[in-house]
């Protein structure tokens, strides 16, 4: 292993999609030398690696619209300029709405984000089967259809963009975890590790699920706590088609999208505690299975062939908290994704290089102060699976 770098322009920590990318992105930038820590063996290995790969900009926070847009825009070129495989599939999300109040934030919401450039649309019970012959449409008054949502490769994009800022420079320390700050009164000047201690004029908290914990080494109160998610898969079926859209039954919160042949479920659980637990809880498939069934009968005969569990990074608005604390000099946030961290990485990592380059991002990041919260300023996202 190479020499234990002493001083950085930036250090990250954390190398999940998060970290990657801000690491690419300052490289692009013309940032030399960044040091990246994780306590991992290798990049994307936490969070990132059980991402459900979900991509989309229906959001009914414009912001989070916003950072989905650029992201898209990233993921669109990614094959192209990163030389990989393809690892973006615009097959499209449709959320399917049931419940009159619901439906009617969802239309307002489609004018909000067509009036920021997104191709959306909506579309009665009929259109929506239509488009997918497989569902159940009796108690759906109506859906909302992005053709430029999709599907992308979790793995793959981490990968590339590890590769990609280790050619620009980057300096990736795995099975390093990071043990504290160094603090010069109230500014963040290095990191410290058990390899030794790394000096750095900004360092970038994108520790996913543990970032209140890196927060707090500077004295930052960062409300972010792990929640478990669970995903479970089908064997292949006859309707797993590749164009298949992603499905979002917002009645009962059940989402899927093909994965491997068959199909990709997942169910939120409002009495999952905080915690790192990733253990698979099978408890919770029954409740996952019934509504799942309902929304697409066929799914009667199916058999389930794999199941795991990772952490989202939640917010108590279930969106990121980006940027500078006001309390802190030194350090830059990029956390509490809630969800959201692989479809807005590349967005992200644009904008956060941005920052510490130029002074500023090109998109207005105020909505994701931290101190929104005790402005009480904080409006939450309401389209949260």
């Amino acid at each position: 292993m190479s020499e234990f770098p002493a001083q950085a322009p930036v250090v990250i920590v954390g190398a999940g999609c998060i970290g990657a990318a801000i690491a690419y992105h300052l490289g692009r930038r013309g940032v030399k030398g960044v040091v990246v820590l994780e306590k991992e063996p290798f990049a994307g290995a936490g969070s990132t690696s059980k991402a459900a790969g979900g991509i989309r900009a229906q959001f009914s926070a414009p912001i989070n619209v916003q950072i989905s847009m650029l992201s898209v825009d990233h993921f669109r070129r990614f094959a192209g300029e990163m030389g990989t495989d393809p690892v973006f599939f615009p097959v499209g999300y449709l959320f399917l709405l049931s419940d009159p109040g619901r439906w009617a934030a969802f239309q307002q919401q489609v004018e909000m984000q067509r009036g920021l450039g997104l191709e959306v649309r909506t579309l009665s019970p009929a259109e929506a089967q239509a488009l997918v012959p497989e569902l159940n449409v009796e108690d759906v008054l109506g859906a909302t259809f992005c053709p430029t949502d999709g599907l992308g490769n979790p793995h793959e994009v981490t990968q590339a963009y590890v590769t990609h800022a280790r050619r620009l420079g980057a300096v990736f320390r795995f099975s390093c975890p990071a043990g504290g700050f160094v603090m010069e009164g109230s500014r963040v000047t290095g990191v410290r590790t058990l390899e030794g201690t790394v000096s750095a004029p900004v360092v970038v908290n994108a520790a996913g699920p543990h970032a209140a914990e890196v927060a707090a080494w500077a004295g930052v109160n960062l409300p972010v706590q792990p929640i478990r998610r669970h995903c479970f898969t089908t064997e292949p079926l006859p309707f797993g088609r590749a164009d298949l859209p992603m499905i979002v039954d917002m009645k009962s919160g059940v989402y899927m999208h093909r994965e491997s042949g068959g199909l990709l479920l997942g169910l939120a659980n409002p009495e999952e505690p905080p915690g790192f637990d990733t253990s698979v809880n099978w408890d919770l498939l029954e409740r996952v299975v019934e509504p799942a069934i309902h929304r697409v009968p066929a799914l009667e005969s199916a058999r389930i062939s794999n199941a795991w569990s990772g952490l989202y990074e939640t917010t108590p608005d279930h969106t990121a908290v980006i940027g500078p604390p006001a309390a802190v000099r030194g350090l830059m946030l990029a956390n509490g994704f809630s969800g959201h961290g692989f479809m807005h990485a590349p967005g992200v990592g644009q904008l956060v290089s941005e920052w510490i380059v130029d002074g500023r991002p090109s998109l207005d990041l105020s909505p994701l102060r931290l101190e929104r919260f005790a402005e009480r300023a904080a409006m939450a996202e309401a389209n949260v699976i």
